[in-house]
C-alpha cells in the first residue's frame, strides 16, 4: 500500500486559482514541508487526503478564507 496519499494545494498570491503541487499525491512529511514553505510566502495553503479530502493542515490565511 502506498503512503503517497496527500495532496498539497495552494493559491499563489491573489490569483483566485487553486494549484495542486506537481508531486501530488505525496508522502505526509513531504506535503507538510512544502506547505510550511508556501505558508512563509503568506499564501493560502493546505494538505488534504487525495481520496477523502480530509485536511491535516491549513495555513492561517486558509482558515481566514474559509470563514468568509
Amino acid at each position: 500500500m502506498s503512503t503517497k496519499v496527500w495532496n498539497l494545494k495552494y493559491e499563489a498570491g491573489n490569483t483566485g486559482r487553486v494549484i495542486g503541487d506537481a508531486e501530488n499525491p505525496q508522502r505526509r512529511a513531504s506535503a507538510l514541508e512544502g506547505a510550511a514553505t508556501i505558508q512563509r510566502n503568506g499564501w493560502r495553503v493546505w494538505v488534504e487526503h487525495h481520496q477523502t479530502g480530509k485536511r491535516i493542515f491549513e495555513s492561517e490565511k486558509e482558515v481566514e478564507h474559509q470563514k468568509v
